[in-house]
């Protein structure tokens, strides 16, 4: 009895992780950074993270990416990745400068976008699978300069 207490007990505190770590809040975009809705992919990465208490633990970020432009047309994080790193949903818009600046590979954002788009498209002008990653990827990069926090990508899960 008492190991089937345990059993459920443990796969409880499982689930109830789990469930804390997969509410995702969407954060406000600045202007600059804001795609309109359409055909898009939606990239979503698990990380780690050490947020300014020193606290670890893992968590997710999705970026759904525009087919054509380099905005953003939603970028959510889960609630535990904003409660170890002290912000708030409207923090890109107050940091939007920053983010515009970060760098990712000695380039800027705009830079980074712009070499996505010249990759993964055809003469023609037709996209090529994995723009859409490339995007998020340069998207991740900027963020992971401005915020206040080590994050580690572990993997990608869409």
């Amino acid at each position: 009895m008492k190991k089937l207490f345990f059993t459920l007990f443990a796969t409880s505190l499982l689930a109830l992780s789990a469930n804390a770590q997969s509410k995702f809040t969407r954060m406000e975009l600045p202007a600059s950074g804001q795609a309109p809705a359409g055909p898009s992919e939606t990239v979503v990465y698990e990380v780690s993270f050490k947020g300014h208490t020193g606290k670890t633990g893992t968590g997710q970020i999705k970026f759904v990416v525009p087919d054509d432009g380099n905005g953003l047309i939603a970028l959510e994080i889960t609630d535990n990745v904003l409660q170890s790193l002290g912000i708030n949903a409207n923090y890109l818009v107050s940091a939007s400068r920053a983010l515009a600046e970060g760098t990712t590979e000695s380039q800027t954002l705009s830079q980074c976008l712009d070499g996505c788009n010249k990759k993964f498209t055809t003469p023609e002008g037709v996209k090529i699978k994995g723009r859409g990653k490339c995007k998020a990827n340069c998207w991740f990069g900027s963020l992971e300069e401005i915020l206040p926090a080590v994050l580690t990508i572990i993997k990608v899960l869409g």
